[in-house]
């Protein structure tokens, strides 16, 4: 009897330990967390799809949260980040005036964050956290520069049923840039160009509010027929693109995407006019965010202020395949 009292009691202590080392096995595994405004849309699905795969391949694991836009649930997040201990954040919040919070409290913990697209920034918009995101400006530029040519090209400028419509997001820091940097290069095109003929649709960059934003300006102004519609987002655009087909006005219109990831979806239906869009790579944000974030923890190496990615414009002609594969609709 004693034996066997022993004997059980070397397979308890033996399963303790195994059980020990494997709790110790798990803490130990590297864990990120990201964080994002609208985890439902398309953009940051693949961007966290990218972070994900860097960090499974570093031998860890990476948690996804959605704020679905609301602030509260965001900071709700980032204390449920700090209760779980990850080792570091990746963050898109949805207001910007929660920056110096989610920095504070990350500190505090002891936590590394870097803030993908929209920056972590103080009043002055002083980066307060390093910061992944794409050049606003320039991509938008280069927006203008097309839209410049598609005017050219259809002898719009003189015509008196032709509008041009920017979907704007004038308090978010990193989408602001992007229409300015239309509106300059349009403007640089053709300085002539009156002004009551630009029109501004301030939207919070989701399909629901850029269709409704689009649409307020398009039946407030009936005298245009023929509009190009410059977005910040893909989803502001396909919103935007509804809008011009209820109201009867998508033929001789255009409308820019601005990201890529819905275009194949929209350049697949003969008579959208969200015909363009300027593309740039979810895994060139996501996966250098994660690079540089588990290099910092596991070596120390320094993360850069900022790191921009570039775009280029995609056309239905175009080999959607070759130029964006992560957004390509299979067949």
């Amino acid at each position: 009897m004693k034996k066997s009292l022993f004997v059980q009691a070397a397979l308890l202590a033996l399963v303790m330990m195994v059980l020990s080392v494997a709790a110790v096995a798990a803490a130990d595994e590297l864990v990120i967390a990201g964080i994002y405004k609208m985890g439902d849309a398309t953009w940051f699905i693949q961007e966290g799809k990218a972070s994900q795969e860097v960090v499974e391949a570093a031998g860890g694991k990476f948690m996804y949260m959605d704020a679905g836009t609301d602030g509260g649930t965001y900071m709700t997040l980032i204390d449920t980040a700090i209760a779980q201990q990850v080792d570091g954040v990746l963050t898109c919040t949805p207001d910007q005036n929660l920056s110096q919070a989610t920095v504070d409290k990350l500190a505090e913990a002891g936590i590394p964050v870097i803030a993908v697209d929209d920056a972590l920034q103080d009043a002055d918009g002083n980066l307060l956290a390093p910061w992944v995101g794409i050049d606003a400006y320039n991509i938008g530029k280069n927006v203008g520069e097309w839209a410049a040519e598609y005017i050219a090209e259809n002898n719009l400028a003189e015509d008196d049923s032709f509008a041009i419509m920017l979907l704007t997001a004038d308090t978010i820091s990193s989408v602001a840039p992007r229409t300015t940097g239309q509106l300059e290069a349009i403007k640089a095109a053709f300085p002539e160009f009156e002004d009551s003929r630009i029109f501004r649709a301030d939207h919070d960059t989701s399909a629901e509010l850029g269709n409704t934003a689009a649409a307020a300006i398009i039946t407030g102004n009936p005298q245009f027929s023929k509009w190009l519609v410059l977005g910040v987002s893909d989803e502001g655009a396909q919103g935007a693109a509804r809008a011009l087909e209820s109201a009867g006005v998508a033929e001789g219109s255009m409308v820019v995407g601005l990201g890529g990831y819905l275009a194949p979806e929209e350049f697949a239906k003969e008579d959208s006019p969200f015909k363009a869009a300027a593309y740039f790579s979810a895994k060139g944000v996501g996966g250098t965010a994660a690079e540089a974030l588990i290099a910092f923890i596991k070596d120390g190496t320094e993360i850069p202020e900022r790191y921009a990615v570039s775009a280029v414009i995609v056309e239905p002609d175009d080999n959607l395949e070759e130029i964006m594969p992560e957004y390509t609709i299979e067949k």
